[in-house]
């Protein structure tokens, strides 16, 4: 006589086959996943000038000329292994840093390389410099690759550099120790966010992110409500009124979310306008930016202690924004009462 005892609760004693047998027929549903979501971006410029190589390498790498045609160079420029800001002195920068410099010589061209992050915060892209001699003068290109930069990227950038090389040019040629003239636009914010784009949207519009990372002391996001944001130490604060607010899922073709805004300060007689969106880069990732524009619209004498102020305010918002979506268990920056004072970088 059998002494095997069927299964406490199954008296035919055949639970165990069947769920082995289950394991092998899974259900009638989609299996696959996405394992890679990468883009590759490469933009080359090029311009030839009518000065020998030497001289355009001066210009290229001493930071006094730098400062004339390009952005004030503050830190160690053009030296290998150092990093440096590249300061537009508006509050926006490029913080940089320098991987390769070598002097064009009789036999090979001359080559800067660095990377660098738009704002200190921004996704890192690589750009090279070659200079090197050609018939009656000096051929100068200039190549920045990126890895899922943002879907506008190349636009951004001009379809390249075709306004900088001309800038450097100009300098060569002229002397001219001006830039460019006062910018309309602006600041510019990207931030990488370690979460899919519909998930890291949903996360940072709730009520309570949103009071950590805008900072605001009054109001919320819904259309038509203005709220009230601390801009930091002594600066006072910027009323930010959401004008349109697209939910995920919700406007053709990319079915991503974004609100358009109005920041007014109370001493400007005319608001700016803004934008903030969410965009996936990579898999499992996406690209928080924030835009805003209009200056010339807004009458104040001062535009640019304003544009730098507010560049602070959402450099510093974009880094709060990040932490929130930090993955447990990653270290994260100590933060104290104020919290505008958390920054992703050195912001000048």
């Amino acid at each position: 006589m059998s002494t095997e005892q069927p299964q406490s609760g199954d008296p035919t004693g055949m639970a165990g086959p069947v769920t082995d047998d289950a394991r092998l027929f899974p259900p009638l549903q989609g299996r696959a996943v996405p394992v890679a979501q990468d883009r590759w971006e490469r933009l080359v410029s090029a311009v030839d000038i009518p000065q020998p190589p030497e001289a355009v390498w001066a210009a290229l790498t001493d930071p006094g000329r730098v400062a004339h045609w390009f952005g004030v160079c503050r830190g160690n420029w053009a030296r290998a292994d150092c990093e440096v800001m590249l300061d537009f002195e508006d509050g926006e920068f490029f913080w940089c840093r320098i991987q390769q410099n070598s002097a064009p010589t009789a036999d090979h061209p001359g080559r800067l390389r660095y990377l660098w992050r738009w704002v200190g915060i921004g996704p890192v892209t690589s750009v090279t410099w070659t200079v090197a001699a050609s018939e009656g003068g000096t051929s100068v290109t200039v190549v920045e690759e990126a890895v899922n930069p943002p879907s506008d990227w190349r636009s951004w950038n001009g379809m390249g550099w075709p306004g900088i090389l001309d800038q450097l040019a100009a300098h060569l040629r002229t002397g001219t120790t001006w830039r460019w003239p006062w910018r309309r636009m602006g600041p510019y914010l990207q931030v990488p966010l370690p979460a899919p784009p519909f998930q890291a949207w949903e996360a940072l519009t709730a009520p309570g992110a949103v009071r950590h990372w805008l900072q605001p002391c009054a109001g919320s996001l819904a259309v038509d409500d203005e709220m009230t944001v601390v801009m930091g130490d002594a600066s006072g604060c910027a009323l930010l009124k959401v004008t349109r607010l697209v939910d995920s899922g919700q406007e053709f073709p990319s079915y991503l979310p974004y609100l358009e805004f109005e920041l007014r300060r109370p001493r400007w007689p005319a608001p700016l306008a803004g934008r903030i969106w969410i965009e996936p880069v990579g898999l499992h990732e996406s690209l928080l930016q924030v835009f805003q524009s209009g200056w010339e619209g807004v009458g104040i004498p001062a535009a640019v202690v304003e544009r730098r102020i507010l560049t602070g305010y959402w450099t510093s918002a974009a880094a709060r924004a990040q932490m929130l979506l930090r993955p447990p268990g990653a270290q994260a920056p100590p933060i104290g009462p104020h919290g505008w004072s958390l920054s992703g970088g050195d912001d000048g």
